[in-house]
């Protein structure tokens, strides 16, 4: 499959090199947020219930360990800027956005023919090279007035290739109107917002930690479709990694346990 019509490695560098800056700052007297972080998060700053699929590469527990302390650090410095933590297991690099929304009836015909597409595409993933991709931290940056994210990019240029063959075969699922910019989330704001001194507390924790720079490997057998009912609630539906016969063989006896129960 050709990716020609996606960014170059140099393209995508230059892009992310325009938002992803190592000092992070606030400009307004007063944060108010995306209003789109409302369809996650609720008043109370709980998250709400929020239904969609996606393709995500799930992390090692030394990964998930070091960015529990990046969060941990965050909401001790700035507990006013942020909503309900993140679980950290729930912590993974998004490959494909699908679909989503806030009320289940209206995406659930969209999910159910995204799994059908994604089951078609098993043979085209496991072609793959079995590799693990590497991947480069960048900065934690404010993602579009909605989360901190820490950015990623990979490596270089054939780990770029790598990732965006495996990137390209998902966007013939569903095609998405933004560039992919690799990130993992660590927290979302506060649904209300927050004071200019509640953000300067969260710029110098941000700031502190955007000298550290991790280095992560993405795992093909570590890559599924998954489904999610809140921001906190993420099932895995299909091992993408794993080799098809060994995943029909689960899937037969997971429906045996089913059908003996």
């Amino acid at each position: 499959m050709t990716i020609s019509f996606l960014e170059t490695y140099q393209e995508f560098m230059n892009r992310i090199n325009l938002f992803e800056k190592k000092e992070l700052n606030f400009e307004n007297e007063y944060f108010k947020g995306n209003p789109s972080i409302s369809q996650k998060v609720g008043r109370d700053n709980t998250f709400n219930n929020f239904y969609g699929d996606t393709v995500v590469f799930a992390l090692d527990d030394i990964v998930k360990g070091k960015l529990a302390e990046y969060v941990e650090l965050l909401y001790q410095s700035a507990p006013e800027c942020f909503c309900e933590r993140l679980v950290p297991h729930t912590f993974h690099v998004t490959l494909h956005d699908l679909s989503n929304g806030p009320v289940l009836r209206d995406v659930a015909e969209e999910l159910f023919e995204n799994e059908l597409r994604v089951i078609d595409r098993l043979e085209e993933v496991q072609k793959q090279e079995r590799a693990s991709i590497k991947m480069k931290s960048k900065y934690i940056f404010n993602m579009v007035d909605t989360s901190l994210v820490l950015g990623l990019y990979p490596a270089d240029e054939t780990e770029y290739r790598r990732l965006m063959n495996l990137y390209s075969i998902f966007d013939t699922v569903k095609k998405l109107n933004y560039p992919f910019t690799p990130h993992i989330t660590l927290a979302y704001y506060n649904v209300h917002g927050f004071n200019l001194q509640a953000a300067r507390s969260l710029e110098a924790a941000v700031n502190r930690l955007n000298d550290n720079q991790m280095e992560i490997e993405l795992h093909l057998n570590h890559l599924y479709y998954q489904k999610f009912r809140s921001m906190n609630d993420y099932i895995d539906i299909i091992n993408l990694g794993m080799n098809i016969e060994r995943q029909n063989q689960t899937a037969g006896r997971k429906w045996g346990r089913c059908r003996n129960a």
